[in-house]
């Protein structure tokens, strides 16, 4: 249950395969509540269970970006309208979470996005991720995760932040430690760090693929490809069969 009755529109992964969304019914706000305090316990629980820290997932197509998107949050409650009242199940949650653990052990991730349907971006796209952003300053987290451009941002209110105009437009707005992710190799998270515009650089797919990412980059050897019949519960192969470095096996690059 999201935010509003809006179908986004998107294929859902599910334990039975691929599926179509549907038009859902919006949470009430007691829902919203309970949710809230879910998102503590579930934290709280992650540092009991051993876990050096958090973060919230506050981007991409799932709950706490559907009510910071003006094209899934068609509420006319404190939750609804304005960015602030769409942000403010961000910080509820956000809030929540730092009841349980210490601020430098939780971190953000977020960014604006383009991912079509009702997450094609639009006017609203921008500025509520820009006063999000600023306000996530405050709290004194360990980290905010930016993701760059996962679409292609051409022609969209988004296009200034295509490739390093994500960090370029954010880095002055985020006081804290800025992490950057989404298609960075060596050079890039390198050239990001020393330029000033990230402090550190998040990789998930390379390290999918290449579970020596590490070594590989220390010796600049080429990465393997990932395997995409293999992701998302697809079948049994996939994340934790992938070939370790083999000198003898890489032409360096």
């Amino acid at each position: 249950m999201p935010a509003s009755n809006v179908d986004p529109g998107q294929i859902s992964v599910t334990p039975t395969g691929r599926k179509p969304t549907v038009t859902p019914r919006p949470l009430t706000k007691q829902e919203i509540r309970v949710t809230v305090a879910d998102f503590g316990r579930a934290a709280r629980n992650a540092m009991e269970a051993g876990f050096d820290g958090v973060e919230i997932l506050a981007n991409y197509l799932y709950l706490i970006s559907q009510f910071l998107n003006v094209t899934t949050n068609l509420r006319k409650d404190e939750y609804g309208g304005s960015l602030e009242n769409r942000s403010r199940f961000l910080f509820e949650v956000v809030e929540s979470v730092l009841s349980e653990v210490d601020a430098q052990r939780v971190g953000v991730k977020i960014s604006p996005m383009h991912e079509g349907s009702a997450f094609q971006a639009n006017d609203e796209t921008l500025p509520v991720a820009e006063y999000a952003i600023k306000k996530l300053s405050t709290y004194h987290l360990s980290h905010l995760l930016l993701m760059g451009n996962t679409t292609d941002f051409t022609g969209t209110p988004l296009e200034k932040l295509a490739d390093d105009g994500m960090f370029q437009h954010f880095r002055p707005l985020y006081k804290g430690t800025l992490i950057a992710n989404v298609k960075m190799d060596r050079d890039r998270g390198n050239r990001l760090v020393a330029g000033g515009l990230a402090d550190l650089v998040a990789f998930g797919r390379p390290y999918i693929a290449s579970p020596d990412l590490v070594q590989r980059f220390a010796e600049n050897a080429p990465l393997a490809a990932v395997d995409w019949e293999t992701v998302y519960g697809s079948g049994p192969r996939g994340y934790s069969d992938y070939p370790t470095y083999q000198p003898s096996q890489l032409t360096r690059s």
